[in-house]
């Protein structure tokens, strides 16, 4: 009889563990592998933001220095900030938009209203896992508080007064 009761509590448990829902630690486990984690082999780490991932490349010719490094460590935009966005296409979009008000000194701006002056600069990481940048704007921000957008072609020039800390002619 007490082996009928054992092997019926065994049973028992044995269902109700089978069917019982998982722990809440594996419910909250992200459901995917990230492919910018943390390198261990086969690690599963939580998806990070797009614009991590740029800060954290380097560009070609630049590889002496993190993206994020040099943009950070720029020292004529008083504010800097980083979008990020999802195409439909499945690439994403990364946006850095650094700016400074317009100096005391600076009188032609300040005549023409101007309060801000800046630089947006948009990466694009591809499907495939590739990044550039692939424009380069100047931006003005005018005390009512409208912005326009101005392309620079010359991407380059930008990238390079960012790395080498030169104030950029906005």
């Amino acid at each position: 009889m007490r082996t009928m009761f054992l092997v019926l509590l065994l049973a028992a448990f044995s269902f109700s563990s089978a069917y019982a829902s998982p722990s809440s630690g594996l419910m909250n486990r992200p459901s995917m592998i990230s492919p910018h984690g943390d390198g261990a082999a086969g690690a599963i780490a939580p998806p990070r933001p797009m614009s991590a991932v740029i800060k954290d490349a380097t560009l070609p010719g630049y590889s002496n220095m993190k993206i994020g490094e040099a943009f950070e460590k720029y020292g004529y935009f008083k504010q800097k900030q980083w979008y990020e966005a999802k195409g439909a296409t499945g690439k994403f979009y990364v946006d850095f938009r650094g700016s400074s008000p317009t100096g005391w000194f600076d009188f032609k701006s300040r005549r023409a209203g101007i309060a801000e002056k800046g630089v947006v600069l948009k990466f694009v990481i591809y499907p495939s896992g590739e990044y550039s940048i692939v424009m380069a704007s100047r931006t003005v921000l005018t005390k009512d508080g409208k912005t326009t957008a101005y392309p620079i072609p010359d991407i380059k020039s930008v990238v390079d007064a960012i790395y080498g800390n030169k104030k950029l002619d906005l």
